[in-house]
């Protein structure tokens, strides 16, 4: 599958779930990065290489990936790591979804809303990806 195609799959389906999606494509390889709610539903990185050793993307798609599923992040939490298949892609899916009702049910649709904006307006502009990216709503 290409990773363009995947991408634009994955960014539908999100949109179709309400989820806000912004998108940020590498100027030197062919990594694809999407923040999902602002980040509220952390980023996932789709490409066709192992990433930068002290990058630490939460959600990991990688064309022909073989290794571990989990790996621990400097943040407390465990990275995840997917192939470029649909079975992985249907995985990915269902585990971000399962996090966001985690989180509403923790913070409340007010409460995931307000963090939400607080996420966009507190980054917006910042140098990177918040200002390089397209938010695709």
């Amino acid at each position: 599958m290409k990773l363009k195609k995947v991408t634009q799959t994955l960014i539908s389906f999100f949109q179709s779930k309400g989820i806000k999606v912004m998108r940020y494509d590498a100027y030197s390889t062919n990594s694809i990065y999407l923040k999902l709610d602002y980040g509220l539903l952390y980023s996932i990185r789709l490409s066709d290489h192992k990433g930068k050793q002290h990058l630490n993307y939460r959600f990991n798609v990688i064309r022909n990936y073989q290794g571990p599923r989990y790996m621990a992040s400097k943040y407390g939490w465990k990275r995840e790591f997917y192939d470029l298949n649909p079975d992985d892609l249907n995985d990915l899916c269902i585990r971000i979804l399962q996090l966001r009702k985690q989180q509403l049910l923790e913070l409340g649709l007010y409460g995931y809303q307000n963090a939400m904006e607080y996420r966009k307006h507190k980054n917006a502009g910042s140098k990177g990806f918040w200002k390089q990216a397209k938010d695709l709503g």
